[in-house]
């Protein structure tokens, strides 16, 4: 008995602690959602921003056969699929996505399609759990509704283990007008969203079970793919995520040397002609590919494509193989695979200083802007700053989400804002340092930035970055998303100094790459890598309606001593920039970070002037956005 007293004393004790901290961070933040209490509370996520000691999360392993008719523009597949249900819980429900139901017509969606790519969705043709088969068609088993396809086990996965799952489907491939992937032309093509992939099962939400309706992206497990691909017509070649494991098999032996080679330009316009010296073409060979704790897999083919192809060495010494494949029409491509060798290092070397995770990078020339892992399908740009915006943008995002495991379908801020926010010194410094192909000299990533942001700033598009992605639309979802983030980060930066910033970044990233960090994991662990109070920030800008607005007030001139206040009239966290014009032609810069906002939202400055006489005075510059300039500027009397 006494043993026992003594047991439940130090779990109530340890219980009692651990209330105590979750108070303690529910006091300096105003919101902390249940899902991160309870997380706390049952230690699979802490105070400090570390994963806890119960941290788990599961995985699948795939291997997928596709086949895609270029005669019909279908695709038909196969998968076995072994997951890992490392949680604590037994499963009595297992959550398919099935994208291809986005097709379907009637369905809810926030990202319009033609008539003409309506399809009859992902038709599953079998479907078998641990040996036991499902008819997909009977909905007392299996509920398809939006995206999403729940099956009623009738046997529970028992947790901490292995469920096998075998898979038949096939769809009707769309067309161009689809977001992110579909065909293109008669063989060239991007194919995504295009396997019956499992949800995410997670220690935050439980099964993820968000439709997917063309807006929000990616909120995958890591998992490993081996992809065997056939397709009907010669001459076509695959790009596609991991490593082309049989290039031997599908290359003729006189191109298998060139690819071999170091040889940058594989497919050249004088190649076009005489395909037929580069694949083999027996009826629907197979292309194979391997890819290992990865979120996603997504593969392009053409047969009338050009190939560009370098590698970039990394200073641990592993080498990222980069391919672009482009029409021959698209004219600024044939830069596409210096800039993005030059990202990449960029990335691995300058921000976030952290090796590039992925062995390789493909830029398909498709359309729009997208990103996968080892992927990117990117429309014909037209000019040389959108062109390295575009490639710099997208293959950014390998860091955010894929290599951090990022929940986008939630908290898209936490990916996307730092796609904008980590090639911004690089789109910069590269178009400027090519005024032959630029039509902007001055091209600068950051005034951008400020202008988009201030596009719907302080209107009711502009809301709190913590509102779940999903429940958003555009605008309101770009705006967060992107614009007003990459801001926060940026002024995250000037708070922390740029070599604290950057440390504080690196140990996010490596102590969570290859998990599931939520915005609440993100702020502990900057905080705790920092040694630096930021709860007010994170108040500021994250939870709370604020806008940039400063204003300069109550300026008085008395032998010689500038007073005048700047009042925070908007409570987002901006610095003070004063320029202060003096007759002489000379000015006087008086500056602040955003810490400045910390405690409240007047500041009073003394400027001693001696015997140089003001002019004006300037609140502000190009970087810093305010929805009302009209009050940043104070006009001295002429003497």
């Amino acid at each position: 008995m006494v043993k026992n007293h003594i047991k439940i004393s130090k779990g109530l004790i340890f219980l009692f602690i651990l209330l105590l901290s979750i108070e303690a961070v529910s006091q300096t933040l105003n919101f902390i959602p249940i899902e991160i209490k309870n997380a706390i509370i049952n230690g699979t996520r802490t105070t400090n921003g570390y994963p806890g000691v119960n941290y788990w999360q599961n995985k699948s392993s795939y291997q997928i056969e596709a086949f895609v008719d270029l005669k019909t523009h279908s695709l038909k597949g196969k998968e076995q699929i072994f997951y890992y249900n490392n949680s604590p819980d037994d499963l009595s429900l297992i959550v398919i996505r099935t994208y291809q139901d986005f097709a379907i017509a009637g369905k809810s969606r926030d990202w319009e399609i033609t008539e003409k790519d309506f399809t009859k969705g992902m038709v599953i043709k079998s479907l078998e759990i641990d040996n036991q088969l499902y008819d997909a068609t009977d909905n007392n088993i299996v509920k398809r509704t939006g995206t999403n396809m729940y099956i009623k086990l009738n046997s529970p996965i028992k947790a901490h283990s292995t469920a096998e799952l075998k898979i038949e489907w096939e769809f009707k491939i769309p067309g161009e007008n689809f977001p992110r992937m579909g065909a293109y032309d008669s063989t060239s093509m991007m194919i995504a969203y295009w396997y019956p992939q499992i949800s995410v099962y997670d220690d935050i939400d439980g099964w993820d079970k968000t439709d997917y309706k063309g807006q929000v992206e990616f909120y995958n497990d890591f998992n490993d793919y081996n992809v065997k691909i056939k397709t009907n017509q010669p001459n076509v070649i695959v790009w596609a995520t991991g490593i082309l494991k049989n290039p031997d098999e599908v290359f003729t032996n006189s191109f298998l040397e060139r690819y071999n080679s170091s040889e940058k330009n594989l497919i050249t316009r004088n190649d076009l002609s005489v395909m037929d010296r580069i694949t083999n073409n027996p009826e629907r060979f197979e292309w194979k590919f391997e890819a290992f704790n990865v979120p996603d897999f997504v593969f392009s083919l053409s047969d009338h494509y050009l190939w560009d192809r370098n590698f970039v060495e990394l200073s641990n010494g592993k080498k990222v193989t980069i391919n672009v494949a482009y029409k021959s029409d698209s004219y600024w491509y044939k830069y596409v695979v210096d800039i993005a060798s030059k990202v990449i290092q960029y990335l691995s070397n300058e921000m976030p200083a952290v090796e590039f995770p992925y062995p390789s990078m493909t830029v398909f020339n498709g359309e729009g802007g997208m990103e996968y892992p080892m992927m990117v399908n990117d429309g014909t740009t037209e000019s040389w700053e959108s062109t390295v915006f575009l490639t710099a943008h997208e293959i950014s995002h390998t860091y955010f989400p894929f290599y951090m495991g990022i929940n986008e379908r939630k908290y898209a801020w936490m990916d996307e804002g730092w796609a904008v926010f980590l090639p911004m010194e690089f789109q910069t410094r590269l178009g400027r340092q090519n005024p032959e192909k630029s039509y902007n000299s001055q091209y600068d990533v950051r005034q951008r930035n400020v202008k988009n942001y201030l596009m719907y700033a302080g209107t009711f598009y502009d809301f709190p970055l913590l509102a779940v992605s999903s429940v958003l639309r555009a605008p309101s979802y770009r705006h967060n998303s992107y614009s007003k983030t990459a801001l926060v980060y940026d002024l995250l930066e000037q708070i922390l100094g740029e070599i604290k910033f950057k440390s504080s970044l690196q140990t996010y990233i490596n102590v969570w790459n290859g998990k599931h960090p939520t915005p609440y994991d993100f702020f502990n662990i900057i905080e705790n890598s920092s040694g630096k109070n930021l709860s007010w920030f994170w108040q500021k800008c994250f939870l709370e309606y604020n806008v940039s607005d400063l204003e300069i007030k109550d300026v008085t001139l008395n032998n010689g001593i500038i007073k005048l206040k700047v009042l925070n009239k908007g409570g987002f966290p901006l610095p003070v920039y004063l320029t202060i014009e003096i007759d002489s032609d000379k000015t006087i810069l008086v500056t602040d970070t955003p810490e400045v906002w910390e405690n409240n939202n007047i500041k009073e400055y003394l400027i001693d002037l001696g015997n140089m006489k003001p002019v004006a005075i300037t609140l502000g510059n190009p970087y810093i956005p305010d929805i009302d300039s009209t009050n940043n500027k104070y006009q001295f009397n002429s003497y």
